[in-house]
């Protein structure tokens, strides 16, 4: 009787085990660390604990998180975004208020361009903005290898990539040039 209730046991585990490894097999679900599976300036940024405040900002925004967002890597919807580390708010949450999002973003986006730090260290006239009239001064420091917005925004030049444009973290939040 005992090695009966002992193959019934094992016969009935087996059975569990093929079950349980049945549910969490997925053969047809997609590989997203596949370097094919195109990503989006949202979906790199997000994962980021250091961007969590101007990701909050950025979902609250829908036509600029919709741009954000989009894998469509067409020339007219490439971007460079500026992005806010947290403490960035912390210190200068003065500038903007919940109605003025929209512009706060559009102050942050150069629009049909992917800038590359290289780039950015080159330039000597001013990027145009998304927010019309307002554009970001740029300066490279040769000896100390920064890159500086609008005077106070020191760029990390770890750039984060996407199909859809190009971020870097900053330091200050660029306030419209010209306000201090």
């Amino acid at each position: 009787m005992q090695p009966i209730l002992l193959l019934l046991f094992l016969l009935s585990f087996l059975v569990a085990m093929s079950q349980q490894q049945r549910l969490l097999y997925e053969p047809n679900a997609p590989d997203y660390r596949a370097s094919c599976f195109q990503q989006s300036l949202f979906d790199k940024l997000a994962p980021d604990p250091a961007l969590s405040t101007f990701m909050d900002v950025l979902t609250q925004v829908d036509d600029i998180f919709k741009l954000l967002n989009n894998t469509d890597n067409a020339q007219d919807n490439q971007f460079t975004v500026f992005c806010p580390v947290n403490s960035a708010f912390q210190n200068e949450l003065d500038v903007y208020t919940r109605d003025h999002l929209d512009d706060f973003l559009r102050n942050h986006i150069i629009p049909n361009s992917k800038i590359d730090a290289d780039t950015l260290k080159r330039l000597h006239s001013p990027l145009q903005t998304m927010l019309p009239g307002e554009t970001i001064k740029v300066k490279y420091y040769f000896f100390s290898k920064r890159i500086v917005l609008n005077d106070h925004a020191i760029v990390d030049t770890d750039a984060i990539e996407a199909i859809n444009g190009i971020a870097y973290k900053i330091n200050h939040l660029l306030r419209p040039y010209g306000t201090g």
